[in-house]
C-alpha cells in the first residue's frame, strides 16, 4: 500500500467569514478539502469486501454510483465516514483528513485470500468541493447530476471528476482533479463566480446542517445511530464488522445520545479546549464537541447529549463556564 504525508488544513478565512458562509448556503462557494483522504481500491474482491466491512450496502452499487457508508469497530463505534464511488475497475473511496491510513490499514487486515489492493492517492489527487443554493447555476452541467452518482465534467481548460455528494449539505459536489491541475480549477471556478470559502465558514456550514466531522464527532467515542447516520446503514444486508451492536440498538431503541445543535449563552469566545463536559445539576449528561463564532456575535456548536436532556430548549452547564441550550435535535428523515 502506498501511503501519503499528512495533508495541510485548508485556509481559515479568506475575505470575511460572514461573506464565505452566505456564498456557502445561498450561491456558490468553492473550498479546497484536499486534506480529505482518497483511496483507490481495486481488485475483483474490493466491493465484496467493504460491504462486508461496512454498514451500508454497496455489492449493488452501479458504475457511477456513491454510496455512503459507515466503518465501525467490532463494538459499533465509529472509525470513519466513507463516500465510496464505484468505477469501472477500481473503487475511490473519500476518508476524513487523519484517518486514511487507518481505513487502509483496516482493510488490509481484513483482507485474507481476497483479490484486493488499497492505494492512497490522496497525494496526487486535489478536491474541491462547489457548494450552496447557487451552486448548479454558476456550473449547469452539475445540475444534471442525481444526488450520490459521479459524473466526468470540464471546467475551463480542466477536466474534473464530479461526485454529487451533498456530504456538506444542501447541493454539493467534490471535484477530484490530479495536483498539478488544482490552482487551473480553483481559478476556473471563480472566473465563473464561486466565492472561497475557507474552514472557519465550512465549520458554520456543517452546525447549521449537524454534520458529524471527523475527530470531533466522527470518533470511536460514539457509534453512527448517536451520530444521525442511521441513513448510512442497511438493516436488511449480510453481516460487517459491529453489526450485531448496531442492529441491538436500532431494534430495541438503545441509543442513550443524540447529536444536537447548540447554542452558548453568555461565551464571549469558543471555548479553548474541545470536547467539553455538560453537565445537569452537577452530573455528566453530555459532551460540547463543536464550537464556532457566527457573525452574528453568537457562539453555536454541536454536542452529543443524553437522551433525557436531547430536546430543544434544554439547559446545561459546558464545563462549569457557559450555559448551553439545546437548539435543536435533528434526525435522519429530516
Amino acid at each position: 500500500m502506498t501511503q501519503s504525508a499528512t495533508l495541510a488544513r485548508p485556509t481559515a478565512v479568506y475575505t470575511a467569514v460572514r461573506d464565505e458562509y452566505t456564498a456557502a448556503v445561498e450561491g456558490a462557494g468553492i473550498a479546497d478539502r484536499s486534506h480529505l483522504g482518497r483511496l483507490k481500491v481495486s481488485g475483483a474482491d474490493a466491493i465484496d469486501l467493504l460491504n462486508r466491512l461496512s454498514t451500508n450496502k454497496l455489492d449493488d452499487l452501479q458504475i457511477g454510483d456513491i454510496q455512503g457508508t459507515v466503518l465501525t469497530t467490532n463494538k459499533g463505534r465509529i472509525i470513519d465516514l466513507l463516500y465510496v464511488l464505484r468505477q469501472d475497475d477500481h473503487l475511490l473511496i473519500i476518508t476524513g483528513p487523519d484517518t486514511c491510513r487507518q481505513v487502509a490499514e483496516w482493510i488490509d487486515f481484513y483482507t485474507f485470500v481476497e483479490d484486493v489492493e488499497v492505494e492512497d492517492v490522496s497525494d496526487a489527487t486535489a478536491q474541491i468541493s462547489l457548494i450552496g443554493g447557487g451552486a448548479a447555476d454558476a456550473l449547469p452541467q452539475l445540475a444534471d447530476i442525481p444526488a450520490y452518482s459521479a459524473a466526468a465534467v470540464s471546467i475551463g481548460e480542466v477536466d474534473a471528476l464530479a461526485l454529487r455528494t451533498d456530504a456538506l449539505g444542501g447541493f454539493g459536489c467534490e471535484l477530484i482533479v490530479s495536483t498539478a491541475q488544482q490552482p487551473a480549477l480553483w481559478d476556473a471556478l471563480k472566473s465563473l463566480g464561486a466565492t472561497p470559502v475557507g474552514e472557519d465558514a465550512l465549520e458554520l456550514l456543517r452546525i447549521r446542517n449537524a454534520i458529524p466531522d471527523y475527530g470531533s464527532e466522527l470518533c470511536e467515542d460514539y457509534n453512527p445511530l448517536e451520530a444521525n447516520l442511521k441513513r448510512f446503514i442497511s438493516f436488511n444486508k449480510g453481516c460487517y464488522i459491529g453489526q450485531e451492536v448496531v442492529a441491538r440498538l436500532n431494534t430495541y431503541d438503545k441509543v442513550q445520545r443524540h447529536l444536537a445543535q447548540v447554542s452558548l449563552q453568555g461565551a464571549v469566545e469558543v471555548p479553548a479546549e474541545l470536547p467539553a463536559d455538560l453537565l445537569h445539576d452537577g452530573r455528566k449528561v453530555g459532551a460540547l464537541t463543536t464550537a464556532a463564532a457566527h457573525p452574528d456575535g453568537d457562539i453555536v456548536g454541536l454536542a452529543y447529549v443524553r437522551k433525557a436532556h436531547a430536546s430543544a430548549g434544554a439547559r446545561l452547564i459546558a464545563d462549569g463556564v457557559a450555559s448551553v441550550i439545546v437548539e435543536h435535535v435533528p434526525h435522519d428523515d429530516e
